[in-house]
């Protein structure tokens, strides 16, 4: 039987305190074996107790939780779960936070009395346990790109015979910083339309939207109804529903339950790109925690799609390309940077233009 996972709660209100701990209490799993108010207060827990998870409220008395997340990252790295009361439309809330070292942001629980607490309990329970077994990286290394045998890319890069239609990205934990790391890589407008799937806390989809459009110049829309995809656009997943294609480069939602946990799913869009754009189709597996993704490549390599993953040693949180590669579709494992210049190169099919690329 796995031990209980030790987690540390970081919060100067002892009201906000004892609701993590009495929500947390309910699942046997978890043990909470201290508490701090202040950044001092953790850094001396952190040493004593040795917890195996840390949760961090962003405002502390005259301090601020994030800073506080970034020099124990520095000293005493650890995994860390930012859980704020904070507005999660800030949009620069989620990028701080993981800039600091913290593997994800979630809100506060609402109060117990309400519908959603229940959900939202289970869903930072399941959350916590998970990222406690995340071994954590202080910085992202810069890697060689590799290729993975045994599985060739279907169409060689200098083949133009056939163009792709679309890009799709899918990323969850540390997904933020790569995905406006290959934006910024990529010309605006793009000749392709661009379609993400970002796991998000509920409700941070808005901010991250208004993030990744001040930081990478590029146009994101969350989609809210049905559209169609337009070169030039990055369309980005709702929180809350899953984003699907319902026709050939048209884009819907969908009420569909989650799948491995997780609404919006990768899975669910890969499936459907499949299904309707065939080997149209560049995807990409983005660093993240758990195995979304790994059904969606299969049936887009069904269909002749060409998948890049990225690779893990460059990830925040490798799950998410380990299991992709596991399944023998991915036909190159790159780096951020090496990844950038592949989907130039397809964008650059797409317009006829000759781009000259070494990855």
């Amino acid at each position: 039987m796995r031990p209980a996972t030790r987690v540390l709660i970081v919060d100067d209100s002892a009201t906000a305190r004892h609701a993590l701990r009495e929500a947390l209490r309910t699942d046997s799993s978890i043990e909470v074996v201290g508490e701090a108010a202040t950044g001092d207060q953790a850094g001396r827990e952190v040493l004593r107790l040795r917890p195996d998870i840390v949760t961090m409220d962003v405002y502390l008395h005259r301090e601020n939780g994030i800073d506080v997340a970034a020099t124990l990252m520095r000293d005493m790295p650890l995994p860390i779960l930012v859980v704020t009361g904070r507005d999660p439309g800030d949009p620069k809330l989620l990028y701080d936070a993981l800039a600091a070292g913290a593997l994800d942001v979630f809100c506060k629980l609402p109060i117990r009395t309400a519908p959603t607490y229940d959900v939202q309990r289970r869903r930072l329970i399941r959350l916590l346990l998970a990222l406690s077994r995340v071994p954590v990286v202080r910085r992202r290394r810069a890697m060689v790109a590799r290729q993975v045998p045994p599985a060739p890319i279907t169409r060689p890069m200098n083949d133009t015979s056939r163009r792709p239609e679309v890009i799709l990205l899918g990323a969850s934990t540390g997904g933020p910083p790569v995905v406006a790391e290959l934006l910024r890589s990529l010309p605006s407008p793009c000749a392709l339309p661009i379609v993400l799937v970002q796991h998000l806390a509920e409700g941070f989809d808005t901010g991250f939207a208004t993030w990744l459009k001040e930081v990478t110049g590029h146009s994101i829309e969350i989609v809210r109804a049905p559209t169609f995809a337009r070169s030039g656009r990055v369309y980005l997943a709702p929180s809350g529903h899953h984003l699907v294609f319902s026709s050939r480069g048209a884009l819907a939602l969908s009420d569909a339950p989650p799948r491995s946990h997780q609404t919006p799913s990768i899975d669910v869009l890969f499936e459907s790109a499949a299904a309707l754009l065939g080997d149209a189709v560049v995807a990409v597996v983005l660093t993240g925690m758990g195995r979304d993704g790994e059904r969606g490549v299969i049936e887009l390599k069904r269909q002749g799609a060409v998948i890049l993953a990225q690779a893990p040693e460059t990830c925040a949180v490798s799950g998410m390309p380990d299991s992709a590669i596991a399944t023998g579709t991915v036909d190159a494992v790159l780096d951020p940077a090496s990844i950038a210049a592949t989907l130039r190169l397809f964008a650059s099919r797409a317009t006829g233009r000759t781009v000259r690329v070494e990855v």
